[in-house]
C-alpha cells in the first residue's frame, strides 16, 4: 500500500484520473478509495481553453492512514496537508455593470471580426446577464443544434471572469436562437408524451446541455402520467420520459 493518503490528479477524463490516482496510491481498485471529483470536463473554444478533470482519491479507512508519520510524509510531498488544507481565496464581489459592457463589447467585436451585420444588447435581471445578438447574418453563429452559440457563451463568460476577476451568470441568445430551440423542444416533449402513454414504454432521449434539459422536464411536468428524470454524467447527460408507475 502506498504511503500517500491522498493525491489529485488532473486527465482529460475523470475515468482516467481515477485510474491514475489509482495507481499511484497503489490501490487494486476504487472500492479501497474514496473519490472525490473536484472539477468536471469541460471542452474548449476551437482547441483553446480547455479543462481538464481534476479527482482527489484518498485511502479508505484499513489501508496505509498512519497519522504518526505525517511529517515524515509530507516531507517533499506534493500532495501534503498545507495544500489540502489552505485556506480559500476570498471571494470577490462582481461588479454586474462593468461585467455587462464587458460582455456587448466583447461580442460586438467577435460579430466584426467575423464581418457579419448585428447588433448586441444586454440588460440586468437579478443576478444574470442578459445579452441578445440580433440580425439575419448572426445565424451563422449559431450552428448545428446551436453548438456554434454554446462555444460563445462559453468563450464569453471566460472574457468576462477574467476582465473582471469574478464569475458571472449569463444568458446568451444569438438569432433567438435560445427561443426558437425551447419552442420546438416543448412540441417535441408533447409528442413524445402522448407516444409514452399510449405505447407504456419510457424513452431516453440524445445528451443535451441543462437548459435544454430544464425545458423538456418542465414540459413533462404539464402532462398527467408523465414522469421525467435525468441519467448520464456531463457532458453525456439525457432526459428520460417514461410512464408514471401505477400505484
Amino acid at each position: 500500500m502506498a504511503n500517500n493518503k491522498w493525491v489529485e490528479v488532473e486527465a482529460k477524463s475523470i475515468d482516467d484520473a481515477i485510474k491514475a490516482g489509482l495507481n499511484e496510491l497503489n490501490l487494486e481498485d476504487a472500492t479501497q478509495a474514496n473519490i472525490n471529483i473536484l472539477r468536471e470536463p469541460e471542452g474548449g473554444v476551437f482547441g483553446v481553453g480547455g479543462t481538464k478533470a481534476l479527482v482527489r482519491i484518498s485511502v479508505r479507512n484499513g489501508g496505509s492512514r498512519n497519522y504518526n508519520n505525517k511529517n515524515k510524509r509530507n516531507s517533499g510531498n506534493k500532495n501534503g496537508y498545507k495544500k489540502q488544507y489552505s485556506p480559500k481565496k476570498p471571494r470577490i464581489e462582481a461588479d454586474k455593470d462593468e461585467q455587462l459592457k464587458v460582455s456587448i463589447n466583447f461580442l460586438e467585436g467577435l460579430i466584426k471580426s467575423f464581418g457579419l451585420d448585428g447588433k448586441v444588447e444586454g440588460t440586468l435581471e437579478d443576478e444574470n446577464l442578459i445579452v441578445n445578438v440580433t440580425g439575419e447574418q448572426t445565424e451563422a453563429l449559431v450552428g448545428e443544434k446551436g453548438f456554434i452559440i454554446r462555444s460563445i457563451h462559453e468563450l464569453t463568460r471566460t472574457v468576462v471572469q477574467r476582465k473582471t476577476g469574478a464569475g458571472t451568470r449569463l444568458r446568451l441568445d444569438v438569432a433567438d436562437y435560445a427561443t426558437k430551440r425551447k419552442e420546438a423542444l416543448t412540441i417535441y416533449a408533447e409528442r413524445l408524451s402522448k407516444q409514452i402513454l399510449e405505447d407504456k414504454q419510457e424513452v431516453m432521449l440524445e445528451p443535451m446541455n441543462s437548459v435544454d434539459r430544464k425545458t423538456l422536464h418542465d414540459a413533462a411536468a404539464t402532462f398527467d402520467g408523465i414522469r421525467s428524470y435525468s441519467e448520464g454524467r456531463e457532458p453525456y447527460r439525457s432526459v428520460v420520459f417514461a410512464p408514471e408507475e401505477e400505484e
